[in-house]
């Protein structure tokens, strides 16, 4: 059971990050890319979007640490080996294989591909080796 309540504590930390920042970088960037301006059209109050955004990310990203803390309670049952600086080595490939899943095709959009690289290494340290950690200490 820590491991569930490990996920969803990752999960709403990362939703605490990300509503402000994605509100701010959107906002920021809305003169420079199309993308941005139909997410946040000029004159967007950055309070409003942050708000929305936390609220998606609080909806999403918990549900993907109780997911992620289910797995991770399902390998513990079976007692894997330690590995890659996690005490989990078989999650923590699990994790870097759905990460590589998601971003690697999102790479090749130019406009988005550092954002996209910070927010999978981002993805694998909260979930990959954070979440196993602090499951150990609950």
């Amino acid at each position: 059971m820590a491991q569930v309540f490990a996920g969803f504590v990752v999960g709403y930390a990362l939703a605490l990050v990300l509503g402000p920042a994605a509100a701010i970088t959107i906002v920021a960037n809305n003169r420079r890319t199309g993308f941005a301006q139909r997410i946040a059209p000029p004159g967007t109050n950055v309070i409003a979007l942050s708000v929305v955004l936390h609220v998606a990310g609080i909806i999403v990203l918990t549900m993907v640490g109780l997911v992620l803390g289910m797995v991770l309670a399902g390998l513990d049952a079976r007692r894997p080996e330690e590995g890659l600086g996690s005490p989990n080595l078989a999650y923590t490939l699990i994790v870097v294989a759905l990460t590589a899943v998601l971003v690697i095709p999102a790479l090749a959009v130019p406009a988005v591909r550092r954002w996209v690289a910070v927010a999978g290494v981002v993805f694998v340290l909260c979930f990959g080796w954070a979440l196993p950690w602090l499951a150990e200490l609950g």
